[in-house]
């Protein structure tokens, strides 16, 4: 097993967007709000509509969020921090810097299956980042850690270390490839979950190639 002191340091910068323990009812209102938002839309996605889903009234949902943008602000962050530890546990689970490439590919689909409402809630999420600015600049952040932990792996953790200008597009390539198919599978449905992974771990054992020999 990789110690977790061995993996990438953009991991800890992360645990910002994590859900505070003691903020129990914010994180029933976020939880929530994701339910409503990937059930009955964004725009039916209210104060009555959340609070109605905890049993609570609308004025304790309005004391944690000032407003509706607060609340899908919050539930962007919880969904990414869900992500995240599925990211941690699957390369944690790493023997060696293949498998955890590996792992790490196979990360967003087993998140995606374990977690369909925040996948619908992500979508979503895409959406708005091409018309709010806001969206627009989180959704950059988030993608600049991804692709730098792939290529955190590809240029010290493989067999073969790749030099940085191979690394940096190849990690590129490969995240776009990992996003892309999620959203191909969630959007068409001519593809599960489960062989779009296969696909994906395939390509990516291609793109590679020699150097995981």
């Amino acid at each position: 097993m990789t110690n977790t002191s061995d993996l990438d340091p953009t991991f800890y910068e992360l645990f910002e967007f994590k859900p505070r323990k003691g903020d129990l009812k914010k994180i029933e209102i976020i939880l929530a709000a994701i339910e409503c938002m990937s059930t009955i839309g964004h725009e039916k996605t209210t104060y009555e509509a959340i609070a109605k889903k905890i049993g609570t009234r609308r004025a304790h949902v309005a004391y944690h969020f000032k407003d509706k943008a607060d609340i899908f602000e919050a539930s962007i962050k919880y969904i990414n921090a869900s992500y995240q530890q599925t990211c941690i546990q699957q390369m944690e689970a790493a023997k060696d810097g293949e498998k955890m490439l590996m792992n790490y590919v196979e990360a967003p689909f087993i998140w995606a299956e374990e977690n369909p409402q925040q996948l619908s809630v992500m979508l979503l999420f895409y959406y708005l980042c091409t018309i709010d600015e806001k969206y627009r600049k989180l959704h950059g952040e988030l993608r600049t850690k991804g692709h730098e932990r792939i290529e955190y792996i590809l240029a010290h953790k493989i067999k073969n270390p790749l030099p940085l200008d191979q690394a940096k597009p190849l990690a590129k390539a490969i995240q776009n490839l990992m996003s892309g198919t999620i959203m191909d599978v969630s959007t068409t449905g001519k593809m599960s979950l489960k062989a779009g992974r296969s696909l994906v771990k395939d390509q990516v054992g291609q793109m590679i190639g020699p150097s995981f020999s």
